[in-house]
C-alpha cells in the first residue's frame, strides 16, 4: 500500500512539480474529515494500520489506476466519457477494493465498520486528486474558489459516494452473505452518485442533481449517526449477558458502551495502564457485536 501511495504521489507530483504548495494545502481538508470517521469509528476504533492501510489504497492503487484508465477514454473517447463514464465507475470499483480487503481481513463486521473503511479510503483518494485540481488553480489563478468547492463544499464528496459500498459489505458481512456480491450491489448508488456529481459541471439541467446530492448526504450522515447509536445500545443491552462468562466487574458493565463514561474514566488512568484499558473494551465490544457468536 505505501509502494503505491508513494509512487501515486510521485506520478503526481512530476505533474505538479511547478506548484508544490498544493501538496501542503491538499492537506487542510484532512484536518476536519479525518476528526469525523475517527469520531464514527470511537465504539469499535479499527486498528490503527488498517485505517491507514485503507487511506494509503484509496491515495495509490486507486488513483494510479484510476489516472490512467480516465487518460485512456479521454484521449480515445472523449473528455466527457472519462469525467462521466470511466471515472466514476474505474474509481470506486478501485475504492470498492479496499474496502474488500479489509472484509477479507475479518475487520468488517458491521455495516458502520464497511462505512468506515469507506470514509479513510475516499479520503486517501480525494487528498491526491486535489493535489491536482488546487495545483492547477494556483496555475490560473483560481485557488480561492476551487478551495472553496472542493476543500469546504465537497471534502466529503469521495467518501460519500463509496460509503454506500461500505455499508452493502458491512451489512453482508454481519448476514453471512456474499461480501462481493454485497459490492457490486453496493456500487450501482456510489456510480450512480459520482457519475451525477461529475455530470452536473457539464450541463445547466445536471446541477439541479447537486441539490438531490445534497439532500441525500443530510440523510445519510443522520443514518450513519442512527447505526453508531444503535451499536451503542446494542452493546449495552448484551454486556450484563456477557457478565458472568467474561468476568466483567460493576465498572465494565457501567461504562462500556458509554462512550462518555468512556472518555472520563481512561482520562484518570495513568497513561501506562491506558493501552490494556482499550484493548480489553474494544474486545468486550466486538464480542458484543459478533451476531455469528450470539446465533450460535
Amino acid at each position: 500500500m505505501l509502494l503505491g501511495f508513494l509512487l501515486a504521489v510521485l506520478a503526481v507530483g512530476v505533474v505538479v512539480s511547478d506548484t508544490p504548495s498544493a501538496f501542503v494545502i491538499a492537506l487542510v481538508p484532512l484536518a476536519y474529515t479525518v476528526p469525523a470517521f475517527m469520531w464514527l469509528d470511537r465504539l469499535e476504533p479499527e486498528p490503527r494500520a488498517m485505517r491507514w492501510n485503507a487511506f494509503l489504497w484509496g491515495g495509490g492503487i486507486s488513483v494510479l489506476v484510476a489516472g490512467i484508465a480516465n487518460e485512456v477514454t479521454a484521449a480515445t473517447v472523449g473528455a466527457s466519457a472519462a469525467l462521466v463514464v470511466s471515472a466514476p465507475v474505474v474509481e470506486e470499483t478501485m475504492k470498492t477494493l479496499g474496502i474488500l480487503g479489509a472484509a477479507k481481513r475479518h475487520q468488517v463486521d458491521t455495516p458502520l465498520d464497511g462505512a468506515v473503511y469507506a470514509g479513510y479510503v475516499g479520503l486517501g483518494f480525494a487528498m491526491v486528486e486535489n493535489v491536482i485540481y488546487f495545483s492547477q488553480a494556483i496555475s490560473d489563478d483560481d485557488l480561492g474558489l476551487v478551495f472553496v468547492l472542493r476543500g469546504l463544499f465537497s471534502p466529503f464528496a469521495h467518501p460519500f459516494f463509496t460509503v454506500w459500498v461500505g455499508l452493502a459489505i458491512g451489512t453482508a458481512v454481519r448476514k453471512g452473505r456474499s461480501r462481493r456480491v454485497a459490492a457490486l450491489r453496493g456500487l450501482v448508488p456510489a456510480v450512480a452518485l459520482h457519475a451525477a456529481w461529475n455530470a452536473s459541471g457539464l450541463h445547466t439541467v445536471f446541477a439541479f442533481l447537486l441539490l438531490g446530492q445534497i439532500v441525500l448526504f443530510i440523510v445519510t450522515v443522520r443514518r450513519l449517526r442512527r447505526l453508531r447509536d444503535e451499536e451503542v445500545a446494542l452493546v449495552r443491552q448484551r454486556l450484563p449477558l456477557m457478565a458472568l462468562s467474561h468476568n466483567l466487574s460493576p465498572l465494565e458493565l457501567d461504562i462500556y458502551g458509554d462512550l462518555r463514561a468512556t472518555r472520563r474514566f481512561r482520562r484518570g488512568l495513568p497513561r501506562e495502564n491506558r493501552r490494556a484499558f482499550d484493548d480489553r473494551r474494544v474486545m468486550m465490544t466486538k464480542l458484543a457485536l459478533d451476531e455469528q457468536s450470539w446465533r450460535s
